[in-house]
């Protein structure tokens, strides 16, 4: 049976540092632990893994599609 590694304050720390803004695969790796134990303990500290929408998505309500983007987006807006 592998041997489980104690998680320290640092790698708290750094697991709320990278969360919502790095994938889950991607923190799992900088923190050396599986994908599952990641999510585990992100969940037992109540730590949202879930990635922040990037600036100028269309979920973004600052973001301007212009002319063109506009019935493009009328069109994604019924899929939401």
């Amino acid at each position: 049976m592998p041997r489980h590694r104690k998680w320290s304050e640092e790698d708290i720390a750094k697991l709320n540092s990278l969360a919502r803004r790095y994938p889950t695969a991607q923190i799992a790796a900088a923190l050396g632990r599986g994908i599952s134990s990641t999510v585990m303990k992100a969940y037992e500290l109540r730590i949202s893994l879930r990635m922040k929408p990037k600036r100028g998505s269309r979920l973004d309500p600052n973001f301007d599609p212009g002319p063109a983007g506009a019935d493009l987006l009328r069109g994604l807006e019924k899929d939401v």
